[in-house]
């Protein structure tokens, strides 16, 4: 079956900050706002809705082809992509961009802290499913994106 996944392609930043964050807010002076936390742990995980589904299909045994905008940093994450049966030759890379990420910092307490980058994925409103040829497409997922 040929299938094509479109949708966010991203990295996701997960850091562990040791202690709890509100023990550094002053709820008075919220208006004046400015923390900063020292995390003693992070790891970079392969995320996006899209290259999460496209993987999970390829598990299955299908060779799904994904599409979607990537930054400058996606070299590695295609090699792995590719590797794991995920055909990557409709991504197309913003070069002078970074792969959408989502940075997130949790406390002790499960607290969150987090920030999401668009980077390439802001330019995927300019694909088209159009460009593909239909006679070649079984099934479209469409995951959420950026538009």
């Amino acid at each position: 079956m040929n299938i094509v996944v479109t949708g966010s392609i991203a990295y996701d930043y997960l850091m562990r900050f040791p202690g709890r964050f509100v023990d550094h807010i002053l709820p008075d002076q919220l208006h004046h706002l400015s923390l900063s936390f020292l995390v003693d742990e992070m790891r970079r995980q392969r995320g996006g809705c899209a290259a999460n589904i496209a993987y999970n299909l390829a598990l299955l045994g299908e060779r799904p082809r994904l599409m979607g905008t990537v930054g400058q940093d996606f070299d590695e994450y295609r090699r792995w992509l590719e590797q794991h049966g995920v055909d990557t030759s409709l991504t197309r890379e913003e070069p002078d961009l970074f792969t959408a990420s989502f940075f997130v910092s949790t406390d002790q307490d499960g607290n969150q802290i987090a920030s999401f980058y668009t980077g390439a994925m802001a330019r995927a409103r300019d694909l088209s499913l159009r460009d593909l040829e239909v006679e070649e497409v079984d099934l479209v997922v469409i995951s959420p994106n950026d538009l």
